[in-house]
């Protein structure tokens, strides 16, 4: 039993028959609504923070195309998620879809998994709204919140707490409780302010777009290893060296980060130069760009003694840790020393408008797949759908097309105004108009439309917040229904709200504590990694589901599953590779807590065990 137990499938027919129960949600949501759900799942944090990080630090203006790689690994997936979704239109996404075609365990792991990609992203976005809602006091000129209450302790040296993103939480969970046609409606309105403000960036921002910088910033100006260490080995040499702490190690830290990028910067120039100069090739026109970049930095180098002996420690520090963070560029790939055979395809493949070559446009795309999140939270929405069969299909193509156009038009838009290397990581588009503002000697219709869109930027997370929050709750309700989750926690609905209420709680609680203190990088990344496992899933399932089922009626069809499915398990993987090793561990880590809960709880409580003892001991009698 044990075995014939773990690989126990529900049936097609025992989906539709749980739609039936007292306990069904309520059906409210028409194609329009289900869109406006998955395009206020999708645009939030990634548009408006990953863009700018992942340009500044990985891809380059190559960025564009690393959305384009993503979204074609969505758009193979969602055509997946479509044929399940009209198929069976019942809570639960690909944990629902695991289970009728891989077995219990596998859904159990899919569940777990889809934590990862619902819960925890909604901590990644909340700790970015905090940023963007700092970014918009300070374009009003009101006091932001001060920085010991808005970041991480980890990320920040003598943080207390990211205040802001537990606030934000809170009041989410609060709406959420109060069901879904109010929640509907808040996302509605959210979700016109924030593809307001996109169309907005994407009309004004054409205007200042300078063509130059996606074909002529030079590659020597792009971030390398040793450069993106710096920030740590000057917080290290603080603390460590310095021996100062709190407040006093922040103060020094960005002291000490500021003199050593500018040291760094200029020598590095220097070497530029000299090797130009052996190969014959310092013209007049390198001459310039080389001293650009020696003016820009000049003033800020170490003036006294021991400033410049702390930055020549850091920056040796740096260099020592470079072929390390070289490495993670490639991912899993550049861990099993595979980037030794593909870094002569990075160097073939690099250009000014692709600075980091085939490792940085596949590392960002991988990144910047967390901007496409949520348009398969449409799929859990699915038993809310007026019309599934027609809706839903719908809902999730139309939110992905829409939401990939604009995505490549904003970053078009961030790498025109700005040379990539100098755009701000936290709040890109809005610090892009605010420092436009500043270079047109303090234009305020810039500086109000920087603060628009940082308006815009916090209504765009909002919405994402609500919807994940929908998700991840309805993703627990169908695995209570199935014994997995305990009943009374995870799958009651409130008699009056319909929803959730208690999950949503418990859930909203426990991500206030992760998006306090928790850094907001290796979050997305743990995202990034739980979502491409599972879009893998649905597509194998699907597949799966095809060939042994082909007589089961699908309202929608995917087309060409036979080469979509395939062609959407490869794409994702090769994304899921470029991911750091590290991220890897943690969802093998995460995976097997999963499994302990699930052998200690679920396995034993299970609907289907229940149903094969009482069957053995019917076929006994």
């Amino acid at each position: 039993m044990f075995w014939n137990q773990l690989f126990a499938k529900k049936s097609l027919e025992t989906l539709q028959e749980e739609m039936k129960g007292e306990n069904r949600l309520r059906r409210i949501l028409g194609p329009v609504g289900l869109t406006s759900l998955g395009i206020g799942a999708i645009i939030g944090a990634g548009i408006f923070v990953m863009t700018g990080r992942v340009a500044a630090e990985s891809s380059g203006p190559a960025v564009m195309i690393s959305f384009a790689v993503a979204g074609v690994g969505c758009a193979l997936a969602a055509f997946c998620y479509a044929e399940f979704a009209s198929m069976a239109p019942v809570a639960g996404s690909a944990y629902t879809y695991a289970y009728a075609t891989l077995g219990e365990i596998f859904a159990w792991i899919i569940g777990w998994d889809l934590i990862l990609e619902y819960a925890m992203s909604c901590a990644t976005v909340a700790s970015a709204w905090s940023e963007y809602f700092n970014k918009l006091l300070e374009v009003l000129s009101v006091p932001q919140v001060p920085w010991y209450l808005s970041n991480d302790p980890f990320s920040e040296a003598g943080a207390w707490i990211n205040l802001p993103a537990v606030v934000i939480l809170l009041l989410v969970t609060i709406v959420l409780v109060i069901g879904i046609r109010e929640s509907a409606a808040s996302n509605t309105a959210l979700v016109l302010i924030k593809l307001g403000v996109v169309v907005f960036v994407i009309v004004v921002g054409v205007g200042y777009i300078n063509v130059a910088n996606w074909t002529s910033v030079n590659t020597e100006e792009r971030k390398l290893p040793a450069e993106l260490q710096i920030k740590n080995m000057a917080e290290e040499y603080a603390k460590e060296d310095d021996g100062l702490t709190g407040k006093a190690a922040t103060e020094r830290t960005k002291e000490l980060e500021t003199m050593a990028l500018a040291a760094y910067h200029i020598r590095h120039t220097k070497e530029i130069r000299a090797d130009l100069q052996v190969h014959d090739k310092l013209d007049e026109d390198a001459q310039t760009r080389l001293k650009t970049i020696e003016d820009r930095y000049e003033s800020q180098l170490p003036e006294k003694a021991e400033d410049k002996k702390a930055v020549d420690v850091i920056l040796e520090r740096a260099k020592g840790k470079a072929p390390e963070k070289e490495a993670d560029s490639w991912g899993l790939l550049g861990w099993l020393g595979l980037n030794r055979w593909l870094v002569p395809v990075d160097s073939s493949t690099r250009s000014n408008f692709t600075p980091y070559g085939l490792s940085g446009i596949m590392l960002g795309a991988a990144l910047v797949f967390f901007a496409f999140i949520g348009f398969d939270s449409i799929s859990t929405h699915a038993e809310e759908a007026i019309r599934p069969a027609r809706d839903v299909p719908i809902g999730i193509l139309a939110s992905l097309f829409v939401c990939t156009i604009l995505y490549i038009a904003v970053a078009a838009v961030i790498t025109g105004m700005e040379p990539y290397p100098l755009i701000n990581p936290k709040a890109a588009i809005a610090a892009a108009f605010d420092e436009r503002s500043k270079m047109e000697g303090g234009s305020k219709a810039l500086k109000w439309s920087a603060g628009l869109i940082a308006a815009g930027g916090l209504a765009g997370m909002t919405s994402v917040l609500l919807i994940t929050f929908l998700s991840q709750a309805r993703v627990f309700l169908a695995m209570a229904r199935d014994g997995l989750m305990p009943q009374r926690v995870f799958g009651a609905v409130h008699e009056k709200f319909k929803t959730p209420h208690i999950s949503t709680m418990l859930t909203g609680g426990i991500m206030c504590v992760v998006a306090a203190f928790t850094p907001i990088q290796d979050l997305e990344k743990m995202v990034n990694i739980g979502t491409l496992f599972a879009f893998i899933v649905v597509c194998a399932a699907v597949l799966i589901l095809r060939v042994k089922r082909p007589e089961a009626h699908r309202p929608f069809r995917c087309p060409g599953l036979f080469v979509v499915a395939p062609a959407g398990i490869v794409v994702n993987l090769t994304m899921m590779l470029f991911l750091p090793m590290t991220t890897w561990l943690r969802l093998v880590i995460w995976l097997l807590l999963g499994l302990v809960i699930y052998f200690v709880f679920g396995f034993w409580n299970s609907r289907i065990r229940e149903k094969m003892r009482v069957q053995g001991a019917a076929y006994k009698s």
